[in-house]
């Protein structure tokens, strides 16, 4: 009998797998016609493939048993079932009553209503499973459209009705669930995650990661910065710090182990290093999109300005995990995770890593020379990708059909999981930004800020500082940035600020969120790998990313290092990355075996990186400078001498 069911469930999970790889290429081939011909536009396209993405969430969770797992697993089959198929016709009926719809609007017939409910509820119970704080400030927004007029004061609204609530957020296409964020999710942010589902599919995150791990682990001073470039290297297409660590740090923690590093160092370093790929170009944790979108530029401006700031941050984590280096590895003669193989690349890994850095290198020609549209640059960029990667594999390595048949099918499914996840935050997040607006909440906010910016600056940045913090307790960095973006931003620049820093503001804002405890998921990974604890985890990686935190602020004063591209961009860099590396010669170097000595000089390099990033007086730069470079040259070679 428990054969026989087991033999069910078995044939059941099948069939399962077999939707959901119909769900992603039903997903893939409707964004690839998209991409290729422009077809109906990013509306249209938006209000077919949300639904479908909600199928692939639902049908990925039912594959891992984690749908609702109290009820058991014939129970959820009938509730995903039952979501698929009102998911199958939400999306069929929304693309089909598109053009009728935008002539019904105001005056909606009792089927989009209908539809309007679903489509809300099902956006609601994605946000209770998946983003919690989120759920609950869409429900206190609801409640407050709706109650309004009992809120006395500034607080007062007349009050929203029911059916106004729930047909902004879902059925007017220009906010809500398929509104400008949804859209963007659909097109220019699909047609690089398509780079990144393929290039996961084809293993060459993987590949990336044993040759550059390879290349610096057989020199065992260098063994640290394997997990530097490669995580850097990983980042310029995942965007994401916890899938950096889960990628890399599967090679580098034990590495690093294995030839002394102590746990808590070898997990903060890896974890260190890849939270700089939600800062790392060319997709800046889906971050640069949206900020292309708000400031109504290129997206290519954005990249370009992006690359400065990413660059401080992985000199100054470089340099401080070296310093690290000197201290642990110097002493050790492997007596740490023995049991550890350095993973030697194969031809085919070889070949993979060299046709995606030289896709990259395409994708940059392409935007930034050629000047061609974000989505058809990263098009073509796939499209290179696939052929040469098949071609060449092929005559190397000689896969296969059924590898290269098993890559596809990886690809695609890769495609949509990573797809799934960020448009569904996107669409829900559409919903909060519509409350925001139909209350009239958002314009009351930004008058209150205008009002206390006005009295003083600082008190504007630090109660964005606060916000962000407390936004990114619960949301991704992309969702944080998003409101940040649309709350603080316009009031910073309405008050004078340059665009471009008040949106790199509202985006290391979300960055930062990623790094505090106690909800860093980039540092539960790190740890869980390296057996470390994860507060320790935590603390430590906090001191290493001291860069983000300085950066934050330091953009305010050196703000050409985000506003323009040129020489004062390369000036500014140099200045803000000698403030950075003088902070960590503070952390990590060891100037003298006098402790008193020691503690005197780390404080002088700490207070001279602070001037040189934050004194307003252009003097005392000038003169920090040539001060701070020498002791940051003596920490180094002191470190060196006494280790």
């Amino acid at each position: 009998m428990g054969s026989c069911m087991g033999s069910t469930h078995s044939k059941i999970n099948k069939i399962i797998s077999i939707f959901f790889f119909a769900a992603c290429l039903t997903y893939l081939m409707f964004s690839v016609h998209y991409f290729a011909t422009g077809f109906g536009g990013e509306e249209l396209l938006a209000i077919t493939l949300v639904p479908i993405a909600f199928i692939i969430y639902v049908l990925d969770r039912l594959k891992r048993n984690a749908l609702y797992p109290r009820l058991g697993f014939k129970a959820n089959l009938v509730i995903a079932s039952i979501l698929v198929s009102l998911c199958i016709y939400i999306s069929i009926y929304m693309r089909t009553e598109y053009i009728p719809m935008l002539y019904r609007a105001g005056a909606f017939n009792v089927m989009d209503k209908i539809l309007a409910l679903i489509i809300f509820i099902l956006m609601m119970e994605f946000m209770r499973r998946e983003h919690l704080i989120l759920f609950f400030l869409n429900i206190a927004l609801v409640i407050y459209c709706v109650y309004g007029y009992v809120f006395p004061g500034i607080l007062y609204v007349p009050g929203i009705s029911w059916s106004r609530v729930v047909e902004s957020s879902t059925l007017e296409i220009k906010l809500g669930v398929f509104g400008t964020y949804a859209q963007l999710g659909v097109s220019i942010l699909a047609a690089f995650l398509l780079l990144q589902g393929f290039a996961a599919g084809f293993g060459v995150q993987d590949s990336i990661v044993r040759t550059i791990v390879y290349t610096f682990g057989r020199y065992r001073r260098l063994v640290p910065q394997s997990a530097v470039v490669s995580s850097m290297a990983v980042a310029m297409v995942s965007g994401s710090g916890s899938a950096n660590v889960a990628i890399t740090g599967q090679f580098t923690i034990p590495l690093m182990k294995r030839y002394g590093f102590h746990p808590r160092y070898a997990g903060a370093t890896e974890a260190s290093a890849s939270l700089g790929g939600l800062i790392m170009p060319p997709v800046m944790a889906a971050a640069a999109f949206l900020m292309a979108d708000f400031i109504g530029v290129s997206y290519w401006q954005v990249v370009v300005r992006g690359f400065a700031p990413a660059i401080v941050y992985y000199v100054t984590i470089a340099l401080s995990v070296y310093l690290v280096a000197i201290r642990y590895v110097g002493k050790s003669n492997g007596g740490g995770d023995e049991s550890f193989t350095l993973p030697k690349p194969s031809r085919s890994d070889a070949i993979n890593t060299l046709i995606f850095f030289a896709c990259i290198v395409i994708l940059c020609y392409l935007m930034g020379v050629l000047w061609m549209a974000a989505e058809a640059a990263a098009f073509n960029t796939v499209t290179v990708f696939l052929v040469s990667t098949l071609i060449i594999q092929i005559i190397f390595t000689k896969p296969k059909p059924l590898t290269i048949a098993s890559w596809f099918r990886n690809s695609v499914e890769s495609f949509g999981k990573i797809t799934m996840e960020l448009l569904l935050l996107l669409a829900s997040l559409g919903i909060l930004i519509n409350l925001f607006t139909v209350s009239g909440w958002i314009m009351k906010l930004g008058m209150m800020l205008m009002t206390i910016g006005g009295e003083n600056i600082l008190y504007l940045i630090a109660i964005a500082f606060a916000l962000g913090i407390f936004l990114g307790l619960g949301l991704p960095p992309s969702a944080t940035y998003l409101l940040a973006a649309v709350i603080i931003a316009p009031v910073m620049v309405r008050l004078g600020f340059n665009p471009w820093v008040a949106h790199f503001y509202a985006f290391f804002l979300g960055i930062i969120s990623e790094y505090t405890p106690p909800t860093s998921l980039t540092a539960a990974v790190a740890s869980r790998i390296s057996g470390a604890g994860f507060m320790e985890t935590m603390f430590e990686t906090l001191r290493l990313s001291l860069p983000v935190f300085l950066l934050t602020f330091a953009i305010f004063k050196w703000s050409y290092l985000v506003v323009e591209p040129g020489l004062m961009q390369l000036y500014s860099l140099g200045v803000v990355a000698t403030g950075c590396i003088g902070s960590a010669c503070s952390f990590y170097a060891k100037y003298s075996k006098n402790r008193v000595l020691d503690i005197l000089l780390r404080s002088v390099s700490m207070l001279l990186a602070l001037i040189i990033l934050f004194h307003p007086d252009p003097t005392y730069t000038s003169i920090s400078i040539p001060i701070s470079i020498p002791i940051i040259v003596l920490g180094i070679y002191r470190t060196r001498k006494m280790y």
